[in-house]
C-alpha cells in the first residue's frame, strides 16, 4: 500500500512540475549616505565621497552588491592606508579588511616514461596560486588577479602537458620531478603613489532576500518599500583608516549608507529591449559571401531601465503552475559576442535566448 501511494505521489509531483514555469525576479536596493556632512556625488555610474587628500569612488551595481572602492590620492606624497585599522562594518558588526593571509606561489615540472613495448614520454608544469588561509563566510569574492591589494582566499592551478616528446620501444622506466615556490604575506599598509590609485575589496554587502509583510514577494509588475535611515533593515560602512606622507597623524573616513528603498521586479519589467536592425561584420569572423547581412530571428540588445548608480540587487525565482507575470516568447535577445548567422545557426546556438520584451 506505501508503494502505491508513494508512485502516486511521485507522479502527481511530476504532473504538477511538467505544468509549472520558472519565474525570475530582482529585488533591487536602492542606497543614500547617511552622511549630511560630507554627502556622496554621483559619478559616471557610481558614488564619489571626495576631501583635499583623495576621492573614493562606490560602484555598488551587481548581485550581492560590491563594497567595493577605489581610493584616489589627490596629493604629492604617498598615502598609507592602515587596513588592519579599516572595516567593513554591516548592521553594526564588523568585518575586517586585514586578515594577515600569506599568499603562495609553487611551481612544480615532471617528466616520466613508461614501460611498455609502445611507450611516451610526457613533461608537464603546473601552476598554482592561492592563500594558505581559508577564509570563510564573508560573502567575498574571488580576486581579479593575484596582483590585486586585497581579495578573499582562494586558489587556481593551471596544466599543461608540452606534449608527446617521442615514442618507441623502452624496456624501462624513469620519472623525475622539480619544484619551487614563491609566498609572501599579505600587507596590512595599502601604499598608493600619488596622484594615482588602488582597489580594495573584500566583502558583498547583502547575501538576503528582505522579506517584509508590506512587500509584495511575487509581484506581476513591481512592488517596492521605502525606509528611513531608523528603520532601514540594512546599514553599511567603510571605516578606514590612513596617513598622507612622513606625517604620523591619523585620519579617518566614514563612509556611511544605509538601504532607503527596496523594489521587488517581474524581471521583464526592470529590463528594455531595443531592437537591432543590421547585423555587424565587424563583430565575427565571416568574410565576403560567409557574412549574412539580415537576422534570421528578431534581435534585441538587453539594457536595465533604471538608474543603477546608487543601487545593487540580489536575484531570485520561483516555479508556479500560476501565471506570475507576462511572458513572451517571440522575441529574442541577443549577445553582442557574436554576429551574422544563418537561421539554422538560430536554432542551434544559445546566445538567441527568448526575451520578456512583449506578451503574445
Amino acid at each position: 500500500m506505501k508503494k502505491v501511494f508513494y508512485l502516486l505521489f511521485i507522479c502527481v509531483s511530476c504532473a504538477l512540475v511538467s505544468c509549472s514555469q520558472l519565474y525570475h525576479f530582482v529585488q533591487v536596493f536602492e542606497t543614500q549616505s547617511a552622511d549630511s556632512t560630507t554627502p556622496m556625488t554621483r559619478v559616471d555610474n557610481g558614488l564619489c565621497y571626495e576631501d583635499d587628500d583623495c576621492a573614493i569612488y562606490y560602484y555598488l551595481w551587481s548581485d550581492g552588491g560590491e563594497s567595493r572602492f577605489v581610493f584616489y590620492n589627490k596629493t604629492d606624497e604617498i598615502i598609507y592606508v592602515d587596513l588592519a585599522k579599516s572595516f567593513f562594518i554591516r548592521n553594526g558588526f564588523a568585518s575586517d579588511y586585514y586578515l594577515e593571509r600569506t599568499w603562495s606561489e609553487s611551481n612544480s615540472k615532471s617528466v616520466s616514461v613508461q614501460t611498455s613495448s609502445s611507450s611516451a614520454a610526457y613533461a608537464s608544469q603546473t601552476k598554482t596560486l592561492g592563500a594558505s588561509a581559508a577564509y570563510a563566510g564573508n560573502f567575498g569574492h574571488l580576486p581579479m588577479s593575484s596582483m590585486d591589494p586585497i581579495a578573499t582566499s582562494a586558489s587556481a592551478s593551471k596544466s599543461a602537458s608540452s606534449g608527446l616528446l617521442y615514442a618507441s620501444s623502452v624496456s624501462s622506466g624513469f620519472a623525475s620531478s622539480t619544484a619551487s615556490g614563491i609566498s609572501a604575506k599579505e600587507k596590512s599598509i595599502l601604499a598608493i603613489p600619488p596622484k594615482s590609485k588602488k582597489i580594495v575589496y573584500e566583502y558583498a554587502i547583502g547575501a538576503y532576500l528582505v522579506l517584509d509583510c508590506d512587500l509584495e514577494r511575487y509581484p506581476s509588475e513591481q512592488a517596492s518599500l521605502s525606509f528611513s535611515q531608523d528603520d532601514s533593515p540594512l546599514n553599511f560602512e567603510n571605516y578606514i583608516t590612513y596617513k598622507v606622507g612622513n606625517n604620523e597623524q591619523e585620519k579617518v573616513i566614514e563612509n556611511k549608507f544605509y538601504v532607503s528603498k527596496i523594489t521587488n521586479y517581474a524581471q521583464p519589467f526592470i529590463l528594455e529591449f531595443v531592437k537591432r536592425e543590421k547585423p555587424c561584420q565587424n563583430k565575427t569572423n565571416e568574410i565576403g559571401s560567409n557574412f549574412k547581412n539580415e537576422y534570421p530571428v528578431a534581435v534585441y540588445d538587453q539594457y536595465i531601465k533604471i538608474d543603477t548608480y546608487n543601487c545593487f540587487y540580489l536575484q531570485y525565482q520561483k516555479w508556479s503552475s500560476h501565471k506570475l507575470y507576462k511572458l513572451n516568447t517571440g522575441n529574442y535577445y541577443y549577445n553582442s559576442d557574436y554576429d551574422g548567422y544563418t537561421k539554422e545557426d538560430a536554432s542551434k546556438y544559445s546566445f538567441f535566448v527568448p526575451s520578456p520584451n512583449s506578451s503574445k
